[in-house]
């Protein structure tokens, strides 16, 4: 089923990045521009994961062939994805006749009609909720217990990363939160939780009815 090994590798070599970045510079003029930059860098792998492992998912769905009737209803969601936008677009006239086509496609026996590259973005931007809805969608309980320290100060690394891709803040404004060892201990504590939350999912996602309601 499910294979995440190489979401390991590259969340592995990302982190090493973020690490020999600040071991580079640890007491130098620019350490704090690079405390604030590892936080950025720390987004981008968790977004990155996020993003690769829903693509995972739907693309051993896929493989398994399961046509939409027997589909888990978060899978059933990512099938009717276009049809549902088109619904959500549509006149009060043609809404009943879309709906229709909706109903009609989640009803195939046969046929699978999940793509792959959708991604269930709920418009939070990467928060908390957004790790929520992937777990809702695909079936997964709370992620607070396997994430722990990372759910707790996932807001905070959102926002500071937002303040300095947005130019609010520079990164060395938001370095200078953080000492040297906070961001040694903030890097150490996002490999090993987004890590737990990877073997987490690629347990549960490693039996046929994670994806298909059972006869």
């Amino acid at each position: 089923m499910l294979n995440c090994s190489l979401h390991r590798s590259e969340l592995d070599e990302r982190v090493a990045g973020v690490r020999e970045l600040l071991a580079a510079n640890r007491g130098t003029s620019v350490a704090r521009q690079t405390r604030g930059l590892s936080l950025v860098l720390l987004y981008g792998a968790y977004e990155n994961l996020l993003t690769s492992l829903s693509r995972s998912i739907l693309e051993t769905a896929v493989k398994l062939r399961v046509g939409n009737k027997r589909l888990r209803p978060g899978l059933q969601l990512v099938a009717a994805y276009p049809k549902l936008r088109s619904v959500s677009d549509s006149k009060s006239s043609a809404l009943w006749k879309r709906g229709a086509d909706v109903i009609e496609l989640l009803s195939s026996g046969r046929e699978c009609t999940i793509e792959p590259n959708v991604f269930p973005n709920d418009g939070s931007n990467f928060k908390k909720p957004q790790v929520q809805t992937f777990c809702n969608v695909y079936g997964l309980p709370n992620p607070a217990p396997i994430l722990q320290e990372v759910w707790i100060q996932l807001e905070v690394v959102v926002t500071e990363r937002n303040e300095i891709a947005h130019g609010r803040l520079t990164p060395e404004d938001v370095g200078r939160r953080y000492s040297a060892d906070d961001m040694d201990k903030l890097v150490d504590i996002w490999h090993q939780r987004w890590t737990d939350f990877i073997d987490w999912v690629e347990s549960a996602a490693s039996y046929r009815d994670f994806y298909r309601l059972p006869r």
